[in-house]
């Protein structure tokens, strides 16, 4: 009776202490961030909130089984470093569309990145009938090693003009070290309800004992994985990269332009865009003529024939018959009526 209320008063215990870890990983989590030693010296605390007193003395129930309660594992101040995560959104426009993506490729390699997620379209003749010559366009999802992040974002000016161009980052390092500190505290305690398991003598007490076993295996498991993909973005930076094919690249804007400067650009540019739509237009209806010639000869048989049905049709005919003598009647008495007004006696 003895021994299983130590194993009792045991699993209190545990579920106290992955109470109190739940409780200061909150606390931790709303502190500012901040960067740099500041950084450091206000989250000191927070970050070691784990770890018993050492003045605290064991409990009798750890006492009788040997288990300790200390967790020496928790990250101190000095250990952290700064965890960040970049990322950048940029246009890009290029004259050589097959060069600029061929180059782009080769960077990436060189860089040790990979590309997440591609995709190309081709040009068609609606586009082109628009007007828009350059209507090959790239999306990319690309991610590059985080030491390697400024020199790609930089080279791809190399690769052609960049109208549009974001970056920004992301500090984690609270996060990151908040999670960490609770994955210690779930493994300490995985290592207590191990060592309890190993000594329970009945049966129900090996069920007590791993139902709360596998909550925290299951929160370890959860939070290994948080820290994977902490370590996976804050190693890799992400660049979303959309890369457009154009004939002419976007001029850069001038600082201050007067009203007649805005009025007479802007004019050039209607009359430019103007002038390549209707060159366009002509080149699409050339090289189209050898289906819009069969195409026209068909609408044309089509409409002659449906007018030729329509002018056999013995209804439409009396119709048609009877809106003719309607007019002519109609002529006849306004020639007979003008007839009669040129004959009348005159006026003295």
């Amino acid at each position: 009776m003895k021994r299983k209320m130590r194993i009792a008063a045991l699993l209190l215990a545990v579920l106290a202490a992955l109470s109190l870890s739940g409780c200061g990983s909150s606390k931790n989590s709303s502190a500012p961030a901040a960067s740099g030693g500041s950084y450091y010296a206000a989250n000191e605390s927070a970050v070691s909130y784990d770890a018993a007193p050492a003045e605290e003395p064991m409990a009798e129930e750890e006492k009788a089984y040997g288990i300790s309660g200390r967790n020496d594992a928790v990250p101190t101040a000095q250990d952290m470093s700064e965890k960040i995560i970049y990322n950048a959104n940029i246009n890009l426009e290029t004259t050589a569309f097959d060069a600029a993506i061929e180059r782009l490729a080769a960077m990436v390699k060189e860089l040790g990145g990979y590309m997440e997620s591609t995709s190309v379209s081709g040009s068609n003749y609606n586009a082109i009938a628009r007007g828009n010559i350059g209507a090959r366009n790239a999306e990319y999802t690309i991610r590059v090693p985080s030491a390697n992040f400024s020199a790609l974002t930089g080279g791809l000016t190399e690769l052609g003009n960049v109208p549009y161009s974001r970056t920004y980052t992301r500090n984690i390092t609270t996060e990151y070290y908040d999670t960490q500190s609770r994955l210690d505290a779930y493994k300490v305690q995985e290592k207590r309800l191990l060592e309890m398991l190993s000594v329970a003598e009945t049966v129900e007490d090996m069920l007590a004992i791993q139902r709360e076993l596998t909550d925290v295996q299951y929160q370890i498991d959860s939070l290994t994985g948080t820290l994977r993909y902490y370590d996976n973005q804050v190693g890799y930076s992400t660049v979303y990269l959309n890369v457009q094919e154009v004939r002419e690249y976007t001029p850069e804007p001038t600082i201050k332009l007067t009203y007649w400067e805005r009025m007479s650009k802007g004019f050039r540019e209607s009359l430019h865009d103007t002038g390549n739509f209707f060159k366009e237009l002509f080149l699409w209806f050339v090289t189209s003529l050898p289906w819009l010639i069969p195409l026209i000869a068909a609408l044309a048989a089509v409409i002659a024939l449906l007018r030729r049905r329509i002018s056999r049709d013995p209804q439409r005919a009396q119709l048609r018959a009877q809106r003719r003598e309607a007019r002519a009647a109609a002529r006849a008495a306004r020639k007979a009526a003008k007839k009669g007004g040129d004959s009348g006696p005159k006026a003295e």
